[in-house]
């Protein structure tokens, strides 16, 4: 029977927004945790693009420079929304069952080891994502900037509407005129620690959404 070694490796954890309802198309969340909104992330982030995963290798590999497990994963690229680069880019995720063949690790050859506390991992091939990234250490492949909003599935809307991506956002400027209101109404002034907004932003709208943020940051 093969032997696998489990080890868990805590980072610091974030905590999470979860949304009224699945029927909300756009929430105003009040809480008391700091939350890492969109408008960081984007500025954070040397690339920011839509595309698909079209490989998650079932091993990850141990890197000697920065001592590190990593699995190497492949990403098709639709669009660059912040940033240029090659059609099809590389992205590295923390942990994974890796072999230590030569490595002169004790234990089994095959070893787990998992980061806690939310290092970003990637949903399965095929899916659609939005990815806001910087260079790795080595320059070729990309890191995830963000634990919460680093990696961001695109959903599929109703028959007839555009897919979209659900984002926070602090500034109620970004977002939709009718989650803009909401916040608004509550007397908050326009930019705000403790209260995040939760809205739909359709594919279509994520490169001006984008360009003001970078705006905003100017």
């Amino acid at each position: 029977m093969k032997m696998i070694r489990r080890l868990i490796l805590w980072a610091p954890a974030l905590t999470l927004l979860s949304m009224a309802g699945s029927g909300e198309v756009s929430a105003l969340v009040v809480s008391n945790a700091r939350q890492i909104t969109f408008e960081e992330v984007a500025t954070q982030a040397k690339v920011i693009v839509l595309g698909r995963l079209t490989e998650i290798p079932e091993m990850a590999v141990f890197d000697r420079a920065t001592r590190q497990v990593y699995r190497h994963n492949r990403v098709q690229v639709a669009e660059y929304l912040k940033g240029a680069g090659a059609p099809a880019i590389e992205v590295l995720t923390l942990g994974g069952n890796f072999d230590t063949d030569g490595l002169g690790l004790n234990g089994p050859r095959v070893q787990f080891i998992e980061y806690g506390g939310g290092e970003p991992q990637l949903p399965p091939v095929g899916t659609e994502v939005l990815l806001f990234l910087k260079p790795s250490a080595g320059g070729e492949a990309f890191i995830v900037c963000s634990h919460r909003h680093g990696i961001i599935r695109v959903e599929e809307a109703e028959k007839g509407q555009e897919p979209y991506v659900t984002l926070l956002f602090s500034y109620p400027d970004l977002a939709s005129p009718a989650a803009a209101a909401r916040a608004r109404a509550m007397n908050h002034p326009d930019t705000f620690e403790s209260i995040v907004i939760v809205d739909r932003v359709p594919l279509g709208a994520l490169k001006a959404t984008i360009d003001k943020v970078l705006n905003l940051k100017r």
